[in-house]
């Protein structure tokens, strides 16, 4: 897998998602209604996802997608507390942001940085190909 077969796989995923919370907006239901598009599309996405990554790059991609909002998540808006005092550290974006690497740099940002994180655990077949 290339970088360009990734993001053939993620950015019809995320225009399908719009389209979805469009249509809820005018009152149409594919999560909880009679027809579970919604749910059957992330089904679809997650069975690719898991024939050409590992669990830990599945997880990395469900991250970027989900809990950073396809990195437009604004993290300077959470509060950040510090994990030895307690005490709230100022709202500095850099350290409120959600993922970072060992030596505390961003990660998953981005789909370019996303892939960079996830390419490496591509299972076996997909990896010799890069």
């Amino acid at each position: 897998m290339e970088y360009e077969d990734f993001l053939g796989i993620l950015m019809p995923y995320k225009k399908l998602t719009e389209d979805f919370r469009e249509l809820y907006s005018m009152g149409f239901d594919f999560l909880e209604g009679k027809f579970k598009l919604e749910e059957n599309t992330s089904k679809m996405l997650d069975a690719v996802l898991n024939s050409h990554f590992n669990e830990e790059g599945v997880n990395w991609i469900h991250w970027f997608i989900y809990e950073n909002e396809w990195g437009e998540k604004d993290w300077s808006k959470l509060p950040v507390y510090d994990p030895e005092t307690g005490k709230l550290i100022d709202a500095d974006p850099m350290k409120a942001y959600g993922a970072k690497d060992k030596d505390g740099n961003p990660i998953c940002y981005s789909f370019e940085s996303t892939w960079e994180c996830v390419k490496k655990h591509l299972k076996k077949e997909d990896a010799e190909n890069l």
